[in-house]
């Protein structure tokens, strides 16, 4: 049994929930997952007049589910004219609604654009067309282009085609693929600050969706950096690279890159890294602008939808990038009645945002300190608890690595002592000391340790719901433990090498 929640046009992001869209039908219809196509299609709309066919846009996102679309296909496309499907990933990213609009516009004799939902040509996705190759370019170069002037294009475009009107628009309109977002704090630019650039799409920038870049512009000059916003179509683009690069090293005294573009830049196919990263040599901060609503997040036991972990975490990972958390969530801004839809659009997180400017400051901070005064842990994993599994790695040498990152590390500067020669001797040094393992945790030294003023000091700074379930979690916190907390591993000059915390189904006596 399915639960059924009927909305009008609405958005939810991944809900599980069956949903019925509620849209009277349109001579027009756009169907597109990105946010910033409905909000630039109703600003489009907006300038068109009365006089102009209806258009009706959805988001793909509310047709994931074949019941669905199956009841949108009935009220809605069946009834359409013309449909425009933009699909960004391919047609793997929407198999079975690509093949039930083919069977309406089969039935119905619409007209039917496919077009990528990216920058980049995909002939196998637009051979799904019905129309001629000529005008499914067209279309999709005025969503590439973007914005609400070129949409009033392709809707033009498209009704001349299709409903035998006569606007004759132009053809699609070169926007900048790169430049400069004034904020309002942008003549705050000092000779003597270090800079941080952020990155964000252009269409966020076309449409106006820009609250988010805004705030962490803002956190950041609170912090005594020059922030600078740069939108990008998209950063697989060489030239877009090369005109990143070149803007950032005319202004000098770049120290980070906040970065909320999604996706990797690596061609996994091939093993090739992208070089932007190494031509900036600045640390590379990952912020995320989570497609779906906080209320989602704040209810998903892993918080990220697998989406947004997959194109906002794991692919940026690739790249090297550091991954930081998500400072901004969907949310509803209003209803258009010409679209018959929600505009949705980013809304800022300040907590979330301070936290990512802290973490920005922190690395700038990093960057100005010498090699030999930095501090760094290198943990080892180490699941289930038991000294058979240090350092477990399927199909690796991980104890060998940790030498060479080692090596690495003292021969670049870094404060490493008594550095092992080799690695059974790294090993042995480690479990030297008290180790994860339950059966030997009384027979072992305690090498280092975590005062219990220092763990008390930082727990009364988290927010109090927090504490609780930490509390609940671990009763031991209320009642008498030991001084210190005892840390597995050993220090090498300032290197710390250590093993992952215990697992919580041992039990760990706080």
């Amino acid at each position: 049994m399915h639960r059924i929640s009927a909305i009008p046009g609405g958005w939810t992001g991944d809900c599980q929930e069956v949903i019925i869209i509620d849209q009277s039908s349109a001579p027009i219809v756009v169907l597109s997952a990105a946010d910033t196509d409905l909000q630039a299609l109703a600003a489009a709309v907006s300038r068109l007049g009365a006089e102009f066919p209806s258009v009706r846009a959805v988001n793909l996102l509310q047709l994931q589910q074949p019941f669905s679309l199956d009841a949108y296909g009935d009220a809605v496309l069946s009834r359409a004219q013309a449909i425009v499907l933009r699909l960004l990933g391919g047609r793997s990213y929407w198999p079975y609604g690509l093949e039930v609009v083919k069977e309406i516009v089969a039935a119905t004799g619409a007209a039917l654009w496919v077009v990528p939902g990216d920058d980049r040509p995909d002939p196998d996705l637009s051979s799904h067309s019905t129309v001629t190759l000529g005008a499914v370019d067209r279309v999709w170069r005025y969503f590439v282009e973007g914005g609400a002037e070129n949409l009033m294009f392709a809707l033009q475009f498209i009704s001349d085609r299709c409903l035998g009107t006569d606007y004759q628009p132009p053809n699609p309109q070169p926007v900048p693929r790169f430049g400069s977002f004034p904020t309002p704090n942008s003549s705050l630019a000092g000779a003597n600050r270090p800079m941080a650039a952020i990155l964000f799409y252009r269409a966020h920038y076309l449409a106006g969706n820009v609250q988010p870049i805004i705030a962490l512009v803002a956190a950041l000059e609170e912090r005594g950096m020059e922030a600078i916003a740069l939108f990008v179509s998209s950063l697989r683009d060489p030239e877009v690279q090369g005109e990143l690069v070149a803007y950032l090293q005319a202004r000098g005294r770049l120290r980070l890159l906040l970065n909320t573009t999604s996706f990797s830049l690596a061609n996994l196919d091939r093993g090739e890294i992208s070089p932007l990263w190494q031509q900036l040599k600045v640390p590379v901060l990952q912020a995320i602008l989570s497609s779906n609503s906080r209320e989602q997040w704040e209810e998903n036991f892993q918080g990220l939808m697998p989406r947004d972990v997959a194109i906002n975490v794991a692919l940026p990972e690739v790249d090297g990038r550091i991954i930081t958390r998500a400072v901004s969530f969907k949310a509803v801004r209003s209803w258009n009645q010409d679209l018959e839809t929600d505009i949705v659009v980013y809304e800022p997180q300040l907590d979330r945002i301070n936290f990512v400017a802290d973490l920005a400051a922190n690395w700038i901070e990093l960057t100005e300190t010498p090699a030999r005064s930095r501090k760094i842990a290198l943990i080892l994993a180490n699941y289930p608890n038991r000294d058979g599994r240090l350092a477990n790695g399927v199909g690796l040498d991980t104890p060998a690595s940790c030498l060479e990152i080692l090596t690495a590390l003292q021969k670049a500067g870094y404060q490493v002592e008594n550095l092992p020669k080799d690695s059974d001797e790294l090993m042995a040094g480690l479990t030297a000391g008290i180790t994860n393992d339950p059966e030997s945790q009384d027979l072992r030294p305690v090498y280092q340790s975590l005062s219990r003023q220092t763990f008390a000091d930082y727990f009364q700074t988290l927010p109090t719901q927090v504490q609780q379930a930490i509390k609940t979690r671990w009763p031991q916190l209320s009642g008498d433990r030991p001084s210190d907390f005892p840390i597995a591993g050993r220090q090498l000059g300032n290197i710390l090498w250590r093993f992952s915390p215990r697992g919580v189904t041992i039990a760990i006596p706080l």
